[in-house]
């Protein structure tokens, strides 16, 4: 967040392109769950999922 706050955009792009997307803690929860889940198959996103995991949330 800091980074992401400061003015230095260069260190911001060069942080992106190292480690891409940071999630939260709760976002690691769900990853792993996701993960069990799908016994570590890396599955796809179609649109049966989405529509369920939406569904979750109300969208």
């Amino acid at each position: 967040m800091a980074v992401a706050q400061s003015s230095y955009k260069t260190t911001q792009t060069v942080i992106d392109e190292i480690f891409g997307t940071l999630v939260s803690r709760n976002e690691v929860a769900w990853l792993e769950e996701l993960r069990d889940a799908s016994d570590h198959k890396d599955p796809t996103l179609t649109v049966r999922s989405r529509t369920t995991l939406r569904g979750i949330f109300g969208k």
